[in-house]
Order: structure tokens, then sequence, then C-alpha cells
């Protein structure tokens, strides 16, 4: 998590042997071997600079490892212009990431979803929970990247293809972020930045800066690492949004309200129509202030004592509104409806017919902390590490406030592609929007493990076998939350109207690049510190706990693998098994109707083994060939295996999840080459497949749930997951990297993935094509990189009428400049999104759009120092 930024440069390698497995070598390569183990632990250190020496840093790193493997090293990640470290992955072939909020932070690692994919810091588990209790975005079993800052990376590794010694739960790949360690750095380093970061779209900067001093002893055999950070980031995402779409004439929809006039509709009508025009604005202040520390302790060569500890508290209060005309529940006062292809692309409705404007002002805090203490033993040809640690994190809601307004006047409408538009018979007049809804509720959410890792390698010369690994893994995992929600009394006929709430219009260039028409981005907003006031003045005696949303999930995990390294003169590799036993117990309420719930306590368990095998080739000096088989699994995330339920009582959809869930499992195949054809340049080709059991998607059905607003049961549009069968996953990718004369270089790649699935539903997530070119230049004090990536649009999710929800193509275009001052400082320009992509999301085809977001674009300019 975004705690992690406090790790800026800092904490020990608590699972070098899990994280940075080295490459057996060959007996007769002894020297070599300890070479390249020196040339890997070095990507921890700050001595690396230039693109150049980075790039090349990483490529050993693939070149050496056993396993399929792409890396990222500490420069590299700091002179790519991204946010965190999501972007920087996805520079990486065969990664795509998802960016709704105007940076990644999902990533997808070979066509399949991020659930699939595990994020660890420094091999080891980091407690994660989620700012928005949002319940499109549940907690995941892996930190969320758009919070964990790209600069605190000593070096990153994707496997995509998995070892016996490292811990299981990835179908699509595992990332092992590596921070830095005080013995690797000079004695006295001090080091930091300062930047300031504006976004064109909020019209508004923020200042960042970070600071580190290392310290260790004249005969480093103990150091010390300390940093503080402080980062602050606006977002302004303006957009448009359909809330779904509805049949005309549909004979299973016997709602009074869903039946149109004959005259505007004929009987013997057949197509959708969208059930509102939105439009919405989210505006969120993110701050981030971590602080670490780590001790190292290598008395001599036979020993050696880690600590690391970290605390991060952020911010992440965000208000949101939306403005729209809603006419799924006033068919009868549709005046004309125009329908081309089956999509009602046009139409407009009476002034009987309601609008309303919704404000939702979200308070949340997240608090993450971590302590690591790991010690290694190192003898004669065997070497053996013992590790225990805590992490927790403390999230969700602080306190969620909203109110309604309702006005009247009718309205028309037009589906303009991706672009929905809207226009307001009557203008606005904030003193006709009267009071009509106001709610509130706080969800304080929770996260922790403790775990326990041993592990033992003896070499051993059994033919090509040369070493001899083992070890054991236990976690006890407690993820939950407590969720609280007033039923407050009716706001209809209190006198209020938007007028008492007023906060000026929507900004000058409100909308701007998604094609608005009319008087739909002109509106009055709600003053979020009146609006909050207000409802804390009428919430106190009505608020209790919101049984469907609570929840909790214990989760033990025991594990235990064997593995043996092979080398020969050309070739190389791991053989190993690793055995996993997983219980759950789920603690929750389900709903029986009549706002009643009844408790729910599920307990399950289930285990396997897990092969995996691994060769390198090498076919010449510069060819290398590789082939990997293993089978893996992924769990469910923690939400999805409860009975929690969200709901919108204004749109009457939700969510919830499935007690009855069970993991992913997958039979992975893999081969590469990589031909090495000049110095820090490499062509390189890779084949995948997946076959993935059990993968879990989430299908739109209709539920009876109690509304809190209207104060009875209604039948709501729930997205609820499910094991939905079998998906393959097959596709190739291609990565290109080369330096050129003059300073200049280039990285570039393409994947290809196709997934098949048992049912009439895509795999989410996988988007068929994605490339990336980025060029650079770098010579003297100067540099300057242009990164473009392009991604296919993608399934998400089951939407209403089992339709299929799909994000779009993305294109995204960064780039940044840097100028080496002297020998301690350095000044830069990094600029993101300079297209103001629009993140597109849309219904079975783009001529039924849902969403359109446009984010800004965003320029850092940071002055960094190294003493």
């Amino acid at each position: 998590m975004a705690i992690l930024a406090g790790l800026f440069a800092s904490g020990t390698v608590m699972a070098q042997d899990a994280a940075t497995p080295p490459a057996p070598a060959k007996k007769a390569d002894a020297a070599q071997t300890e070479a390249n183990a020196q040339d890997a632990a070095n990507l921890q250190g700050v001595t690396v600079t230039g693109i150049r020496a980075s790039l090349q840093k990483s490529l050993d790193l693939k070149r050496n490892s056993d396993s399929i493997v792409d890396a990222i090293s500490a420069e590299d990640v700091g002179k790519f212009p991204d946010t965190n470290v999501a972007e920087s992955l996805s520079h990486l072939p065969g990664l795509s990431v998802d960016r709704n909020f105007g940076e990644g932070d999902k990533v997808s690692i070979l066509g399949t979803d991020p659930a699939l994919n595990r994020l660890m810091l420094n091999g080891q588990t980091v407690a994660s929970t989620n700012w928005t209790s949002d319940p499109n975005n549940p907690d995941s079993r892996s930190f969320n990247y758009s919070l964990l800052a790209s600069e605190i990376i000593g070096n990153a590794q994707v496997y995509k293809t998995p070892q016996a010694n490292i811990d299981e739960g990835s179908i699509g790949g595992t990332v092992i972020v590596n921070t830095r360690r005080p013995l690797d750095l000079p004695a006295n380093t001090l080091t930091g930045s300062v930047s300031y970061g504006y976004n064109d779209s909020a019209d508004k900067g923020k200042p960042n800066a970070s600071v580190l001093y290392s310290w260790k002893n004249k005969d480093s055999t103990f150091g010390v690492i300390g940093s503080l950070m402080h980062s602050d980031r606006i977002i302004d995402r303006q957009g448009t949004e359909i809330f779904g779409y509805q049949r005309v004439n549909d004979p299973t929809d016997t709602n009074p309200d869903h039946q149109f006039n004959p005259a505007v509709v004929p009987t013997d009508a057949k197509g959708v129509y969208p059930t509102a025009v939105n439009t919405a604005w989210f505006q969120q202040r993110r701050t981030r202030d971590g602080v670490s520390t780590g001790l190292q302790w290598k008395p001599n060569e036979a020993f050696e004592l880690n600590f690391t500890g970290l605390y991060v508290t952020e911010k992440f209060n965000n208000f949101n509104q939306s403005h729209y005309g809603e006419w799924s529940g006033s068919a009868a006062n549709a005046t004309a409806l125009n329908f081309q292809n089956g999509v009602a692309t046009s139409g407009s409705y009476n002034a009987n017919t309601s609008t309303y404007l919704d404000g939702y002002e979200r308070d949340s805090t997240v608090n993450t902390g971590v302590a690591q203490l790991r010690a290694d033993w190192f003898g004669d040809g065997w070497t053996a590490s013992s590790q225990i640690g805590y992490t927790g994190s403390t999230g969700g809601s602080d306190g969620i406030y909203n109110m309604q307004f309702q006005g009247f006047g009718g309205f028309n409408y037009n589906l303009d592609g991706q672009h929905p538009q809207i226009n307001y018979n009557a203008g606005d007049n904030p003193s006709a929007m009267l009071a009509h809804g106001a709610g509130y509720s706080y969800a304080p959410s929770y996260d922790r493990e403790r775990y326990f890792q041993a592990d033992f390698s003896h070499d051993v010369q059994w033919g090509p076998l040369n070493q001899i690994e083992v070890g054991i893994k236990a976690t006890n995992h407690l993820d939950g939350q407590d969720a609280y929600s007033a039923q407050l009394p009716s706001q209809d006929g209190n006198g209020l109207s938007l007028a008492d709430f007023a906060n000026g219009g929507t900004p000058g260039g409100f909308l701007n690049g998604l094609n608005a028409a009319g008087n739909m981005g002109d509106w009055t907003t709600i003053d979020p510190g009146l609006m909050k006031a207000y409802i804390q003045s009428i919430k106190d005696g009505h608020v209790s706990l919101d049984p469907k949303a609570t929840y909790s999930v214990a989760e033990q995990n025991r594990a235990f693998y064997i593995q043996g390294d092979f080398s020969g003169d050309d070739y190389r590799g791991n053989l190993g098994v690793r055995y996993y036993r997983t219980r759950d117990t789920v603690n929750g309420y389900q709903f029986v109707g009549d706002n009643q719930y009844a408790p729910v306590n599920k307990r399950s368990t289930y285990h396997d083994w897990l092969p995996s095998f691994n060769i390198a080739y090498d076919a010449t000096d510069a060819l290398t060939l590789r082939f990997a088989a293993a089978q893996t699994m992924a769990r469910p995330r923690y939400q999805q295996m409860t009975p929690y339920v969200a709901l919108d009582d204004r749109t009457l959809t939700g969510s919830r999840g499935n007690t009855d869930l069970g993991p992913y499992k997958s039979t992975n195949y893999d081969a590469s080459a990589e031909w090495y054809f000049s110095e820090n340049s490499v062509l390189a080709a890779e084949l995948f497949f997946r076959r993935i059991s059990g993968y879990i998607l989430n299908t739109n059905v209709e539920e009876t749930h109690y509304n809190l607003t209207n104060l009875r049961d209604d039948v709501y549009q729930m997205q609820v997951p499910i094991n939905a069968g079998v998906a393959k996953v097959k596709g190739a990718s291609i990565s290109y990297q080369q330096n050129f004369k003059y300073g200049f270089g280039m990285l570039a790649n393409y994947t290809y993935s196709d997934a098949t699935t048992s049912n009439d539903f895509p795999l989410p997530y996988n988007s068929k094509n994605a490339f990336t070119i980025s060029p650079f230049y770098e010579q003297g004090p100067y540099s300057a990189r242009v990164t473009y990536s392009w991604r296919s649009s993608y399934f998400t999710s089951i939407a209403q009428l089992q339709s299929q929800q799909i994000t779009g193509i993305f294109r995204e275009l960064d780039a940044s400049l840097g100028y080496q001052i002297n020998d301690h400082m350095r000044v830069s320009l990094d600029a993101t999104n300079l297209l103001n992509e629009t993140y597109f999301v849309y219904n079975n085809t783009p001529a039924e759009p849902l969403n359109a977001y446009k984010n800004g674009r965003t320029f850092t300019v940071t002055l960094g120092f190294k003493l």
C-alpha cells in the first residue's frame, strides 16, 4: 500500500531466497556465480546510474534467471515518467494496466485477471485495506498498485513462471518488489527529493518530499536506515455515466413504471433504452505520510540479522456529485423514443419527470504497519533462514455523508457515440431542487497477518542436481469490516432546497473533451461542508449496525516445498513441488426479509500439490531458450467469499459476495527465446498457455433487499461472483531493447492474448492486443524519454440484462526530461496522460455507452539530491 512509500530507498530484503532465487551455476564457474549474485544485489543499491546501466542490470537479472522473468531496476523505475509501480511494470512485455482514476491500479499479467496475480514486498504479504468502501473495487489479496510509489524500488521482478520456493496464489505471475538495505549504501548517505505536481483538470497542484539517511559502521557489520516521506496528489475526474439499460416491452418486467405509452413505443417494438444519463464530478485529495526504519547486522560471513519496520498513514477524502435525469421508473412520461439498431439512441421526457443532484462526501483514513525480522545462517555448502513478521492495516470509511435533491422539468437525451448528452428543459434553479433524501454510514475495515517461514538449502553433487531446497510457511490472516448505517427521517417537505447548500456553479471548462451539449455541464454544486454539518445534526440516535455489510474472514495457510536446482555445461533450471492447505472461517449476516438478518458461519478447507519445472538452455553465447510447466492456484478475494452486500438505493443496483466460492486452479505452460545480439540489447519472444478452472466471474441477478432510503423491500440488480467454469488463455509476446549511437535507445513490446471460456462471456481484464514503445535519449547531463502504450478493449463483468461490460481501447502518452546539474543534484520534468485519454466503458457494444471519464494531465517538476 501507499504506506510502503515510506520505504523509499529503505528496508531489508526479507525473503531473499524466495524473492530473488540465485541462478544455479555450473560448478566450474563458481567465481562467475558469485559475480552474478553480486550484480543482482547491486540492484538494491543506489550505485546504479543512468538509463543504460539500469537496463543492462535488468537484462542481466533476466538472463541469469532459471525461470521466465522480467525485471526493472532502481534507476529504470526512477526514470520512467510513472506515478507508481503499476505504471512502471506496464512497460514490461505481457503486462497491461487499468487506469480508472488516471493512474495504474490493476495489473494484468499474460492476459489474466489482476486478481490472479500477487504483488509482494521483499517476498512477503503486506496488509491492505480499501479506502473507498466501494463494492465495485473489493479488497484484493495484493496491496493496491496505485498506492505504492515507484521510488521505493531497488528492483522489481515479475515471475511469469512459478517456482516451488515462491508463495502460491498466482496464476498469471508474481511480482516481487525488493527494497534497499543499509549495508549496501555508503555510510552517511543522505538522499531525497522535493517535487510539485500539477493536474490541469483540477487546475491545482501540491508539493511532495522525501528524505532518506543511511549509516553503517566502519567494518560494514551494522547499519541503520531511516526515511520520511510526504506525498500529496489532487484527482479531478469528470465524466458522463449511464446507470444501465432496460428492455422495452419486456414480458418478464411487470413493473407499471416501466410501461411506455404505445403511441411512443409500439407494443411490438424491441430494443433497450438507457435508464439515466448522468454528469459526474469526482474530486479527491490523496495524502500520504510515512516513516520507516531498517536495521542490518552482519557480524561475520556466517550470520546476518535484519529488521524492518514502517508505518504510513494516508487520507483519501473525496467528494462525488452526480446530476442526472432519471426515467427508469418514468416510462409513462416519455414523449419520444427513437431506436437505431435496437438501441434508443435519443428521446425526450415531459415536465413531470424527475431530475436529481446527489452529493457523497466520503472520509477515509488508511493506516498500515509492517514489522519483519529475518535471520540467515551460512555454512559450508548450506544456508538456512528463519522469518517472522506481522503486518496490519485499518481503513474503509470514517464516514459517508450523502444528500439527494429532486426537481422536475423534463429533458431530452442523445447517445452521441461514447459521449451521452442530456439537455434539461428547465434552467438551473437551486431553489427548485428540493431535499429528497439523506444518508449516513461508516464502515471501518481491517486486515492483519502473522507469518512464520523457514528455509534450508544444501549443495549436492547428484549428477546434474547441485542444490536441494526445502521450506515451510505458516500464515494466519484476518480480514473484515464492521459496517454501520443510519435510517434518517424523510427529507421530503422539510423546506430545504439546494439553495441552502449551494457552492456556486460548475467550473469553466467542465466536461471538456466529453462533447457536452446544452446545459448538461452547467449546474449548481453542493457545498460538502454544509451538507456534512446538516447530516451530523440529524444522525444521532439513528445509527446502528448494518448487518448486510459486516463480515470477517479468518484464514489459515500452511505450506511446505521441496525444490531441486540443476545445471550443466549449457543448461540450468529447477524442479519442485509445493503443498498447501487453506482453512477459511467466514462470518456475516444474510437477508431473510423485512430488514431482518440471520447470522452466517461458513467453514471450508482445501489443499493440493503444485508441481513446477523450469529449464533454461543456452543454445549459443547469445541465445537462451526456456521452457516451464506448472500447476498453480489463486484464492478468491476476501470480500468475495463473504455474505457481504452493498446497495445503491437510488439506482436499485448492488453487489454481494458468495460463501460457496472455491479457488482458481490452473495448468500453465510457457516457452521463450531470448537473443542478446549486442550489449544492453535483446530481442525476445514468449509463448504462454493457461487452462484455468473455477475462474470467478461477476454475474448479474435480481434479488430482493431492504431499501433503507425508501424503507421497504425492493428488487435490486445485483453483481454476484460465481465460479464460472473453465477458461483457456494462449498467446505470445515480443520484446525489443537496443542502444543506438549518439545517446539514443529504444524499448518496445507487443502482447497477443486470446482467451476462450466454457460460457458465453470473455475472461475478465484480458486485452487481445497491447503494445508499448519507449524511445529514450541519454548523453552527458541530459536525458529524455517518451512512452506510448496502447491496449485493446477488455471485458470486466456481466451487467444488467446479462450484457457484457467492456472497457474500451486506452492510449497513454507520457514523457520525461532530466538534467544532471552536478554530482549531487538532478532536476526533471515529468508529464503523464498527455493525450488526456477518455476512460470509456460500454455495454456490449460502443453504441450502448456506460461511463466516460477524463482525469486530466499531470505535470511534475522534481529536484533530487544525493549527498
